[in-house]
């Protein structure tokens, strides 16, 4: 339940920081028109995506952090032989 809850703060958390990056972006060199629905929701989209894709990043760490916790106990007992 609090991986979920967790994962579900990260990822809300990097989306929001991703459309945050993204405010200053020039649109108008990318989109012909941006105050339409369809230039709102790409930027959206944009967010989102990359939102998920620094959300993933962090919560691999995370899993592969807590992953080593075992093995610095085995290196512990290795090393008092």
């Amino acid at each position: 339940m609090l991986n979920t809850v967790l994962s579900l703060v990260i990822y809300v958390v990097a989306i929001y920081v991703a459309w945050w990056a993204l405010m200053p972006v020039k649109w108008e060199s990318v989109l012909n028109q941006v105050r339409s629905t369809q230039a709102a929701v790409l930027r959206v989209l944009v967010a989102v995506v990359f939102g998920s894709l620094i959300a993933q990043f962090f919560l691999e760490y995370i899993r592969l952090a807590q992953a080593l916790v075992p093995l610095q106990s085995i290196f512990q007992i290795i090393n008092k032989l």
